[in-house]
């Protein structure tokens, strides 16, 4: 135990000395550190602390007197190290093994640090002190994942670490994606933000999403999602082996095929117009959709599986297969009259809506869309007023689309056809007003406005429709947004009356 405790001075010395090098200050006051000095020397067992070198240096530095120091430094001397040293040879002179007294040092040591430890303080090595380990280069270290979630930087070099070890090691890639999927999905936020970072470096994310969901554990279905994710496209095949797995006795969880790219493929290949299914195969595209969008699991007793609720897995089934039958022959405006029965009834459906939603994108961003359209307002944009009646969620996804067209360029129509064209996509808009979508459309209208890029016959025709459609009580929201363009001149000004009658006035 001597020995322990001489290597250890020797240690401290080493320090020292390392310290003495780089430890000089530049422009310090004098009686500064002659009283932080004085401070430190005062404590107990000081002089057995590391960097008692450098404040020595320090103290005589400033003008210190030896004296002092040497009184300060013995007097409170308690060679609390040494007695412990004693002890421990008293010990084991008595007969105690070397191997449980050295358990006996390690487990009070332990006590008196769980006791004694200050989180706060703690922290500041992550912190104020400018992230000391990660920032020395040795995030590979820090084994807390707890600790470097707290810090976006620190997180960002252990997980770059994390993700440079899974590419790089190929002999062990199960453990490495194993530990990256810990740290990934520790909580809400680094997961989000992991995703994001990946899909920014465009790194294949499918392997780690896959982790995270469980997939594992489903050799099968595992193999045949990644495939199709890692590659962005379907086949039969791994659509063949997934419709297998999800209707044997004991399916994998619901959550794998509701991963929302596998999602965004199904509905691609069922409703975007152009795409063509093997006809033996289409079956089990629409069944996995509707399975993934109506099919839900409730906890069943104790020890026992969870139970599926499929309920509604027949009649989405149904539905999908009508619009999907429909949205593939591609038909016009005009021609869709004699289906619109079928397409109401199955727009209810919130999986049949967002088939329907992108089959109407599909068809109405064709350049020659409007110019060959004779209706004032087409069926396919009439859908959408009925896809927001029926589903808020989809209340921006429709907005979006509305936005692109009313942004588009329509250089082969006519200036007034083009306007014309316009307001019936401001109609539109004024649907999804009355139905909920307040804030986003208002405020998307008010930018046309202050960028000046838009008609103001336009912004004019909205705010008419806008006022006679609204009622109080209003948000202050709303009316921070909506009053000032109902207050300009040159949008409102021929629409007031001489009294106070007129839906303006009133308004204001």
């Amino acid at each position: 135990m001597e020995e322990y405790f001489d290597e250890e001075r020797g240690w401290e010395g080493e320090i020292a000395d390392g310290e003495l090098d780089g430890g000089e200050e530049s422009v310090e006051n004098p009686q500064e550190v002659l009283c932080e000095c004085l401070e430190k020397f005062s404590t107990p067992d000081y002089i057995m602390e590391p960097g008692i070198f450098t404040q020595l240096k320090r103290y005589f530095q400033a003008g210190g007197n030896p004296e002092t120091v040497i009184e300060l430094l013995s007097h409170n001397y308690s060679a609390v190290a040494q007695m412990a040293n004693l002890l421990a040879e008293w010990l084991i002179l008595g007969g105690v093994k070397v191997t449980d007294v050295q358990a006996m040092v390690e487990n009070h040591l332990k006590e008196m640090i769980v006791k004694t430890f200050d989180p706060k303080k703690a922290d500041t090595i992550f912190t104020e002190e400018g992230e000391l380990i990660s920032d020395a280069g040795y995030q590979g270290e820090i084994t807390s994942i707890s600790t470097a979630a707290q810090q976006i930087e620190v997180f960002s070099r252990v997980l770059k670490t994390a993700i440079s070890g899974f590419l790089q090691n190929s002999d062990d890639w199960q453990n490495n994606i194993q530990e990256c999927a810990k740290m990934v999905c520790h909580g809400q936020h680094t997961y989000v933000y992991s995703q994001v970072l990946l899909q920014v470096f465009h790194h294949d994310v499918t392997p780690i999403t896959m982790a995270l969901n469980g997939a594992a554990k489903y050799p099968q279905a595992c193999q045949a999602l990644t495939s199709m994710l890692s590659r962005n496209t379907l086949n039969p095949a791994d659509i063949t082996v997934l419709y297998r797995n999800y209707n044997s006795s004991e399916p994998p969880p619901i959550d794998l095929v509701r991963t929302p790219q596998f999602l965004e493929l199904l509905v691609d290949s069922l409703f975007k117009p152009g795409i063509k299914l093997n006809p033996e195969h289409k079956y089990k595209y629409i069944h996995l959709l509707a399975y993934a969008s109506s099919v839900f699991e409730t906890s069943g007793k104790k020890g026992q599986n969870k139970i599926l609720n499929k309920e509604e897995l027949k009649s989405t089934i149904q539905a999908i297969e009508k619009v999907h039958s429909i949205c593939n022959l591609n038909k016009g405006s005009s021609e869709l009259v004699a289906d619109l029965t079928t397409l109401y009834h199955c727009i209810r459906f919130p999986v049949v809506s967002v088939g329907v939603v992108r089959w109407v994108e599909s068809t109405v961003m064709e350049p020659s869309y409007f110019k060959l359209c004779t209706e004032h307002t087409p069926i396919h944009l009439a859908l959408l007023d009925e896809v927001v009646t029926c589903h808020l969620l989809l209340h921006n996804k429709v907005l979006q689309l509305l936005v692109q067209l009313f942004e588009s360029k329509q250089d082969e129509l006519e200036i007034l056809v083009q306007l014309e064209m316009r307001k019936m996509l401001l109609d539109r808009m004024v649907n999804l007003l009355s139905r909920g979508c307040v804030v986003p459309v208002v405020k998307y209208i008010k930018q046309c406005w202050l960028r000046g890029d838009t008609d103001i016959s336009l912004i004019r025709y909205f705010v008419t429709e806008v006022l006679e459609t609204i009622a109080p009580p209003y948000t202050p929201e709303f009316v921070q947004l909506f009053l000032p363009m109902v207050e300009n001149d040159e949008i409102t000004g021929t629409m007031r009356g001489d009294g106070e009658n007129d839906t303006v006035s009133e308004f204001i």
